[in-house]
């Protein structure tokens, strides 16, 4: 059962994130192509991102004690219902900022949903020592969405055909669904109730306790509120720093998903072949320079450079998600995976709609540049949490939890 089982969950996560990555390229287009301020895009943006901070913690408390499979399929719904919600809004010819930004929260939501869910099931289905490889393959179906959704939801949105990605997230939902179902039903033994709030205290305090998933956590909190900020504010300043159109843009944004997309072919290798403690530092590290070329591709209105930073954004943290996934499962009982996943998501996704916030003030008050400085002084500080952890000295990868 064990080498049956993890492809399905390959799928399903492939098809969640499609659908989720479909949908944040396509919402800011849409926007910009409407006239929207910046500030209007980076408070949509923010509210796809809010779903991480509202549902990963009630998801994770009940993932533990609960079917995953169950939970798979409710977020496979979620997922087509905001779809629905956005594709409707759209052939109703309104572009209107709250239907679209109810629309991101719901699908988000079903999104979180699937990902806790695999996160939580592959280590019953995977050896431990395989569990890098398994992460990168699963990695490797999000950065291939990456990339062809950015580029699918420019030409849509350039032919006014912006219905037709909330449809193509629509079948990514489906597909999930279908997968969820063909997993086999899970015993949940005799636990029938959750205290929400101890559970939450509980995945919690574990992390606090133990100092690679603390470190983890700190460095997570800065660099994807320091990414969401990027994201939040790059169709605006694109266009008005680097003079791009619609479809120049989502061109270049694609450009992070090659770079995910050979990130997660060359995670598991280079975990495998570099020490541990370099790994953890590299994506941050890379992140910062990063997106110090962005600034200096604004000041010259030169899109090229904008181009190889993205590549490097998707590029470097992919590698990094690889390794920290591992390391979390590794180090984390089978009996508190919902938990602890959802506490690091917490960290790791709930700040996004806090930094998308934060680029859209800034931009709105002192420029759209100000934001990408905000992103850059973010950055900086992810990659310091880790230099001043244990994670960083680490020679290899850490020993499996009981």
């Amino acid at each position: 059962m064990p080498t049956t089982q993890f492809p399905k969950l390959a799928a399903a996560s492939t098809a969640a994130n499609f659908a989720d990555q479909m949908l944040l390229a396509l919402l800011p287009l849409v926007l910009v192509a409407s006239g929207a301020e910046a500030a209007t895009v980076g408070t949509v943006v923010a509210a796809h991102a809010a779903a991480w901070l509202v549902v990963s913690l009630p998801v994770g408390a009940y993932a533990d004690a609960v079917s995953r499979r169950t939970i798979m399929c409710l977020g496979s719904l979620a997922i087509l219902a905001g779809s629905t919600i956005g594709g409707a809004a759209m052939t109703l010819g309104s572009a209107s900022p709250l239907l679209l930004a109810v629309a991101a929260f719901v699908a988000a939501s079903g999104v979180v949903m699937n990902i806790l869910a695999v996160f939580a099931l592959i280590p019953k289905w995977v050896e431990p020592h395989k569990l890098a490889s398994a992460n990168a393959v699963n990695e490797f179906g999000r950065a291939a969405g990456s990339i062809a959704a950015p580029l699918v939801a420019a030409a849509l949105t350039t032919a006014h055909l912006a219905p037709f990605g909330f449809a193509l997230g629509f079948a990514g939902g489906l597909v999930t669904l279908l997968a969820a179902l063909s997993l086999p039903r899970e015993d949940t033994g005799a636990k029938t109730s959750v205290d929400l709030l101890t559970s939450i205290r509980d995945g919690a305090s574990f992390v606090a306790d133990e100092p690679i998933l603390k470190a983890i956590a700190i460095c997570a909190i800065a660099w994807n509120a320091a990414f969401f900020a990027l994201t939040a504010i790059f169709a605006p300043y694109a266009a008005t720093r680097l003079g791009m159109s619609v479809s120049e843009i989502g061109s270049t944004w694609s450009a992070m998903g090659i770079g995910l997309l050979l990130g997660s072919l060359a995670a598991s290798p280079m975990i495998k072949r570099l020490p541990t403690g370099f790994m953890f530092i590299f994506g941050p590290a890379v992140s910062c320079a990063a997106v110090t070329v962005l600034l200096v591709a604004g000041r010259s209105a030169n899109a090229v450079p904008a181009a190889y930073a993205l590549f490097a954004l998707g590029f470097a943290p992919m590698t990094w998600g690889v390794l920290q996934t591992s390391v979390r499962q590794i180090l984390t009982p089978a009996r508190m995976l919902g938990r602890v996943g959802a506490t690091m998501s917490m960290a790791i996704y709930g700040v996004r709609p806090l930094g998308a916030l934060a680029a859209s003030g800034l931009s709105a008050t002192y420029g759209v540049e100000s934001a990408l400085w905000l992103s850059a002084a973010l950055f900086f500080v992810s990659c310091v949490a880790l230099l001043c952890s244990p994670a960083a000295r680490l020679r290899s990868m850490p020993v499996a939890a009981l």
